[in-house]
């Protein structure tokens, strides 16, 4: 682990408990669970749309457009939807340390598997008895979270 990355890895985790927290409240406001998954990706599309215009130089070809596989532009705003719909409606039953413990479980765990076998484009690294030990402390720790 690059040590020097870490921290904003870290950052990352506020940031989404963030989101869940501030989402949730919208929805709870809203009296919809709802809405605060379209809004989010309304901003978020602004956000990002601004950010890529300032940033991108060089934009891909048609050619490279045409190459990636169909279900590439679809899946990450599919699977975005489904998480951030999932937190909201999650959240205030399950309270912040067990969601984000199972999220972080089911990442990690998932994460593995697709280590271990090569899928959807990494590099394969076996899921040896390190990495196994790691999720199963995993799973111990969310146990431990939400029994308290």
């Amino acid at each position: 682990m690059s040590w020097l990355l870490a921290p904003f890895a870290v950052l990352l985790g506020v940031v989404l408990t963030t989101q869940v927290a501030t989402n949730a409240q919208l929805g709870k406001a809203l009296g919809n669970d709802y809405i605060p998954a379209a809004v989010n990706m309304v901003i978020g599309l602004v956000a990002t749309a601004a950010l890529t215009w300032s940033l991108t130089s060089e934009w891909p070809s048609r050619e490279m457009v045409r190459a990636a596989p169909w279900y590439v532009w679809f899946a990450g705003g599919v699977m975005g939807t489904i998480y951030l719909t999932g937190n909201i409606l999650l959240a205030p039953r399950l309270g912040a340390g067990e969601l984000v413990g199972l999220v972080v479980a089911g990442q990690l765990i998932f994460s593995v598997l697709l280590d271990h076998f090569g899928w959807i484009g990494f590099a394969q690294h076996s899921a040896g008895l390190p990495r196994l030990a790691g999720c199963a402390f995993m799973i111990v720790g969310v146990f431990l979270i939400a029994k308290s």
